[in-house]
């Protein structure tokens, strides 16, 4: 070798990190530096094949004390945090797929009198089995945290396919044999009256499933519903066709949600008893205006969860709806 290429080969030393794999040399390049004469670049793949390569140079010692300096100097880990090996290398293998760190193998050295080393074809590398995970979920009460068995939701699958599924005795469900994916649930609120949903409170992740509860439940309750559920305060002016318009329900599914009847006779007591209403028309028929009181009408939403994370054990905690009543007094 010429001096001119063992002082390139110098100052290749004297500027980048090496790393080395039997006979072969690598240098670790910043997004900023050129490519040193003589070397090639080495394509990693995408985070799971940087990850794997990663992992066979750092089984040598000095090759992982390289990598360790790498990290500190991107302050992906502090002179005195303990990081795993296996922490390091998903670190970096990040930093390569995006481009802020490459990879060269240097020119092979030649000696007079040795032959070079075979170039072996690296075998194709097989796609990674993905492993097949869980969807855990529990509902109880927000309060006593008695479960609620026998909830219909429906779950989109990664593979955009949909499915219901009914809460067990303990208010759980669990689908196993999930690909990863994007994973969404939602309520089913076909049918749904106020007396027999459930108001979602809030959601969370559990170490562990809740223990099974001390208080059993007095008989089976009825099918239960779970929404998000709107209060909307009456106005001057609105009727039960505008206001389920406004909501993208129909008279029915708001009169039957409210009252559990479609009925006009059952309606027009209910205006009466649960909404306040005192006014009347020409026809006799109540009119909802901003004086009623409480004034009040319930609108049922779908409550959706859209990234459910699998392998994880969420908790949803729920309540019942709390309804405002009026009290008549006769004189």
């Amino acid at each position: 070798m010429t001096r001119e290429a063992q002082g390139g080969r110098a100052n290749v030393f004297r500027h980048h990190r090496l790393l080395r794999d039997g006979d072969h040399e690598y240098v670790l390049l910043e997004l900023h530096e050129q490519l040193p004469e003589g070397h090639e670049l080495v394509p990693l793949g995408d985070t799971w094949r940087a990850e794997r390569r990663l992992r066979e140079l750092a089984y040598d010692y000095l090759n992982l004390r390289t990598l360790r300096e790498l990290a500190r100097s991107h302050t992906l880990a502090h002179a005195f945090e303990p990081v795993s090996e296996d922490q390091l290398v998903r670190r970096l293998a990040t930093l390569f797929v995006h481009g802020h760190l490459r990879l060269a193998r240097s020119p092979l050295v030649m000696v007079p009198g040795v032959l070079p080393p075979r170039e072996e074809k690296a075998a194709p590398e097989s796609a990674p089995v993905e492993e097949k995970q869980r969807l855990m979920l529990q509902i109880v009460d927000d309060v006593s945290e008695d479960p609620f068995p026998d909830l219909t939701l429906r779950v989109k699958l990664p593979d955009g396919s949909e499915k219901k599924v009914k809460t067990d005795a303990s208010g759980r469900i669990e689908i196993p044999n999930l690909l990863p994916g994007r994973i969404t649930v939602s309520s089913v609120l076909d049918g749904a009256i106020l007396g027999q949903t459930l108001v979602f409170v809030k959601a969370g992740i559990l170490p562990s499933y809740q223990q099974e509860p001390s208080r059993q439940r007095r008989g089976a309750d009825s099918e239960l519903f779970l929404a998000r559920v709107l209060e909307h305060k009456v106005s001057d002016g609105d009727t039960l066709e505008s206001i389920a318009e406004a909501h993208e329900l129909t008279v029915d599914q708001l009169t039957k949600f409210n009252w559990g009847t479609t009925e006009p006779d059952q309606i027009q007591r209910r205006l009466l008893i649960d909404v306040g209403c005192t006014v009347r028309d020409d026809s006799g028929k109540f009119v909802l205006t901003a004086q009623d009181n409480p004034g009040i009408l319930y609108i049922p939403r779908p409550l959706v969860m859209d990234w459910m994370a699998l392998e994880q054990r969420h908790i949803w905690r729920v309540k019942r709806v709390s309804k405002r009543r009026v009290y008549l007094l006769s004189t």
